[in-house]
């Protein structure tokens, strides 16, 4: 519990919505979520919070606040009613050095600190009034919201006494709270953390339960089993593995105590959680749907609309190319994938599910990404099944063309951008067909393309200006441009364009985005049979 500091001659406090909330005793949390700051108090009853993670007993006067992208989770644990009010604010820099840039550093809050909130009558009483004004319409009615704002922040610093030192230690137990959720919880025991709070064990213990509501070795070894079942789910480690790992030293004393608090074994964790797994696909949902398994969330804003998979995308959630914790925590996932896209997204997904993050990789291909993905799920035949059955479709394609396209031709595939001013070319293992042409139909790969894309490992190469076209398509019999908006009817009549063999000899071929673009078993594998109707039939672009 500690003392409150705000910056107000660097920044200025705007209320933004405060609303009074109300708990029973369920088996399931109320999960909140701050998306800007938030102070959050207990008015009544008692019960628990989970914030970010963390476990924070609630009782009256129970007060915290959070920075945006928090997540709270909060139950009663009784039959009486929790209520709490959650107050959200905005805080914005108001100093300025020259030239208006802010002169004020971000303003973060005390993480997960509850606060010193007495005499709590007060602050209560605060809360009261912004309570019942808060549907004041009228402008200055609205400004004066803001201004009992400012008031109850001021109080909340002003509360400051600790009688006989009884902050100081609950601070010390609630920083080691904090600490064994970075620590390594193998040999780490009550009196080496009542050390490190510099109080008794006997204290520590009772302090520790005010504020979790826990035991320390219930909380620590909640915390061991959370790990374990994280690792359960996302490796294929052995169970003996696991358990060590976790900081359980045997692992039948691990099943058991997993079996006590968990209800299942792990074995059974595993295979009830994985049969019906909800999994959110930040990345990588195409390969899901490849092999039988439909998220229940997926970024189909960027990644939904192949022509082979917009039947089985019916039903998924679309989350969006930036999804907000609420959107994906509402869909309760077992499990989130995602690839470095969404890097910075990594942390606060973590706190809604176990996920786990496959870095794009230019020299993994597509079935090396269903191997690793199929092992997670226990699918783990899956990739050998779909390359074997692509491999059988590609030979079949391939003797169809043998008359048609000769034998492995030299092939380019581009993409125009900023109206054919400039333009991107693709390697085999970067979608827009790049894999049945290279991989599937065994055509040819330009000397600059291997270079530049493939061997780099980049496999793309953008912004490049339309006049180096000729160097990476020059010798390319067959030339397929991927279009993402443009096509080609800025290029069409530039002599540039006009004097490369393919068009010249009418071997120039658009792709459309929904059909060949995506990159996944599914559409990899119908995007062969594409190929050899445009190449039998000799539509070409000119």
């Amino acid at each position: 519990m500690g003392r409150l500091s705000l910056p107000f001659s660097s920044y200025l406090f705007t209320l933004v919505d405060i609303s009074q909330i109300s708990c029973s005793a369920s088996d399931h949390p109320d999960r909140l979520h701050a998306r800007t700051h938030v102070f959050v108090a207990t008015l009544q009853g008692s019960g628990g919070a989970v914030i970010d993670g963390r476990r924070r007993r609630l009782t009256r006067a129970s007060c915290f606040l959070l920075s945006p992208d928090t997540l709270f989770d909060v139950f009663s644990d009784n039959a009486s009613e929790l209520k709490l009010v959650w107050l959200s604010f905005r805080a914005a820099p108001v100093a300025e050095e020259e030239g208006g840039h802010t002169a004020a550093a971000p303003f973060d809050c005390p993480p997960y600190e509850e606060l010193n909130a007495q005499p709590f009558a007060q602050i209560a009483g605060r809360l009261e009034e912004l309570l019942r004004h808060r549907d004041e319409e009228e402008e200055l009615a609205r400004f004066k919201q803001h201004l009992r704002l400012q008031e109850l922040l001021y109080e909340l610093c002003r509360s400051s006494s600790d009688p006989g030192g009884q902050l100081q230690s609950r601070e010390a137990v609630r920083r080691s709270i904090d600490r064994l959720h970075r620590l390594d919880l193998a040999d780490m025991s009550v009196d080496a953390l009542a050390r490190q709070a510099n109080i008794g064990a006997r204290q520590y213990t009772h302090l520790f339960k005010q504020l979790t509501g826990k035991s320390p070795v219930d909380y620590m070894t909640e915390l061991r089993l959370n790990q374990a079942k994280k690792q359960l789910l996302t490796s294929n480690e052995s169970l003996q593995r696991i358990a060590q790992r976790a900081g359980f030293k045997d692992v039948y004393y691990f099943s058991r105590r997993f079996k006590q608090m968990v209800g299942q074994s792990p074995k059974q964790y595993v295979r009830d959680t994985r049969e019906g797994m909800r999994i959110v696909a930040l990345y990588y949902a195409n390969v899901l749907l490849s092999i039988g398994v439909k998220p229940i969330g997926a970024n189909l804003t960027w990644w939904g609309g192949s022509t082979f998979l917009q039947e089985m995308e019916q039903g998924i959630v679309d989350i969006g190319c930036e999804p907000s914790l609420e959107a994906v925590s509402r869909l309760e996932p077992d499990l989130i994938l995602m690839n470095d896209a969404n890097l910075s997204n990594y942390g606060a997904m973590s706190k809604i599910a176990p996920t786990v993050l496959l870095p794009y990789e230019g020299q993994r291909n597509i079935f090396e990404d269903v191997r690793l993905i199929g092992r997670l799920i226990n699918r783990p035949h899956a990739a050998d099944e779909l390359e074997s059955r692509f491999e059988l479709r590609a030979a079949e394609v391939r003797e169809r063309l043998s008359g048609i396209v000769g034998r492995q031709p030299v092939a380019a595939i581009v993409r125009f951008e900023r109206e054919g001013r400039e333009f991107s070319v693709f390697g085999d293992n970067y979608g827009r067909s790049g894999w049945p042409i290279y991989r599937g139909l065994r055509f040819g790969i330009p000397e600059y393309v291997q270079r530049q894309a493939i061997d780099s490992g980049l496999q793309i190469v953008q912004n490049l200006p339309l006049e180096k076209l000729p160097l990476y398509a020059a010798n390319a019999e067959y030339l397929f441009v991927s279009d993402e908006g443009e096509g080609i009817r800025h290029v069409q009549d530039n002599p540039i364009w006009r004097s490369l063999p393919a068009v010249e000899q009418g071997r120039a071929y658009v792709l459309d985005r929904a059909s060949f673009s995506f990159f996944d078993p599914i559409s990899i594998e119908g995007q062969l049979e594409l190929l050899a109707q445009l190449l039998t039939k000799g539509r070409t672009a000119s």
